[in-house]
């Protein structure tokens, strides 16, 4: 089933496939015979990849077909008498193709293969994107070879063998110079449906490439931060092979600020089954149990090779600390600050309190996702309030606690033309049943006024 398509600039026109970058009758001539390759690669660890990991982006409205059979007259012309009528079954019969063109080609024979040739004429990045066939019985695998033009000979760059039914990408930081591309029936063959495949080249790319597949997944461990890493075309894909040495917690800050664009992270498990998406601009919550994870980051819409996106992985660490930020309550006795009645300046509360603040790990950072408790003890028959929550992805925390019961009065200070009565009650907070450092250890609870005139 193909689960998402869409146009781009691929557009390709008859007239491309005369604009090779060499005549084939001339390529004919000029190179020896080269050698067969076998294509297998049974070291690979294979993937069945589910639906979702599809991305199908060609269509055939787009696509040139390059079978020998529906050659332009332009191209046949070129040929060999014998070549049309030739399969491109191996590098010697391989069709020269371009970049940035969408191409279609049948396999209708048990383990066959289709060939096709390109050049380079500067270095950079290559992408190469085969769509395949949906049928379940059919695995083709996609290969990208080298020529060395001293013993002409194919060296081998690049793999990808998912399984049946599983769109197959890699990408190269390649030199410039002659390239083969080999599509290999693993499994089965569809006489009747065309897979489509198309090659781009990426002049601009980040340090990170290749990483367009699980195979080139970048390993890593844990919290990590991505900073500098950017899609150079519409088909790249930023792999990460992400290890976690124990159940942890992470908070997942994926940004992308490149204009007319539309990036997504997916999160799979060690074979690749879906664990949810991230959008850009998201701030989320993750819970990893102990394994391996793959991160993959694409592009729904567009691209931008010079502005990165930022994907950071930072792991829950428990809070030490709290910053007592804002206490709020009734509005006749909120201040909106801290004040000082002489026992030094501390928030001021009566029978209702909302306590804002942000909690911290021992480094200062946020600490996110953390139950955590506020208390205070009353002065009337020493009874406790308390409330918990758990703090945000930033890590703050709020609570409101009401239906406080009044004050003693335990305490008084003259206030301009009254005396204010009041109690001094202690303040804490509370993870997981240890109490946090914290910049406010007590609170007024305020009690009465009697007004003195002077």
């Amino acid at each position: 089933m193909k689960n998402r398509s869409f146009l781009s600039s691929l557009m390709l026109s008859f007239a491309l496939l005369g604009v090779t970058l060499w005549p084939l009758s001339h390529t004919a001539a000029a190179l020896p015979s080269i050698p067969q390759t076998t294509l297998t690669h049974d070291q690979l660890q294979p993937f069945s990849v589910p639906d979702h990991l599809q991305r199908d982006k060609l269509q055939h409205s787009t696509v040139a077909s390059i079978l020998p059979t529906s050659l332009p007259q332009s191209i046949s012309s070129e040929l060999a008498p014998t070549t049309p009528a030739a399969l491109n079954d191996n590098p010697n019969t391989a069709i020269p193709v371009v970049t940035a063109a969408v191409y279609s080609d049948l396999i209708s024979e048990a383990n066959g293969q289709r060939w096709y040739t390109f050049q380079t004429t500067t270095p950079g990045k290559v992408t190469v994107y085969l769509q395949t066939v949906q049928n379940a019985a059919v695995d083709y695998n996609l290969h990208l070879f080298r020529l060395d033009t001293t013993t002409y000979s194919l060296v081998e760059q690049e793999t990808s063998s998912y399984g049946p039914q599983t769109n197959e990408q890699i990408s190269r930081i390649a030199p410039a110079g002659i390239y083969y591309v080999a599509v290999n029936a693993q499994t089965g063959f569809d006489a009747t449906n065309p897979y489509l495949f198309t090659i781009q080249e990426s002049p601009v790319y980040d340090s990170a490439e290749p990483d367009d597949n699980v195979w080139r997944a970048k390993p890593l461990t844990d919290s990590f931060n991505l900073q500098q890493q950017t899609i150079d075309n519409v088909f790249d894909e930023d792999w990460v092979k992400l290890t976690v040495t124990a159940a942890k917690s992470f908070r997942i800050n994926f940004t992308n600020s490149a204009p007319n664009t539309n990036y997504q992270v997916q999160l799979f498990n060690q074979n690749l089954q879906s664990l949810g998406t991230i959008n850009q601009n998201s701030d989320v919550l993750g819970s990893f149990a102990q394994g391996t994870y793959y991160v993959r980051v694409l592009s729904l819409s567009s691209y931008n090779a010079a502005i990165p996106y930022k994907l950071t992985f930072t792991e829950f660490k428990a809070p030490t600390q709290v910053e007592i930020t804002y206490v709020s309550t009734i509005s006749d006795i909120n201040a909106g600050q801290r004040i000082n009645y002489g026992e030094g300046y501390k928030w001021r509360f009566k029978d209702s309190i909302t306590i804002t603040g942000i909690a911290k790990d021992a480094s200062g950072a946020p600490a996110f996702n953390a139950p955590i408790t506020v208390a205070f003890l009353t002065k009337l028959n020493n009874k406790v309030y308390q409330a918990q929550t758990t703090t945000s992805a930033n890590g703050i925390f709020s609570v409101t606690i009401s239906g406080v019961q009044p004050a003693i009065g335990q305490y008084s200070s003259h206030v301009t033309v009254s005396r204010h009565y009041y109690d001094i009650v202690p303040l804490q907070v509370y993870y997981n049943g240890a109490a946090l450092s914290a910049n406010d250890t007590s609170l007024y609870h305020f009690a009465y006024s009697i007004w003195t005139g002077s």
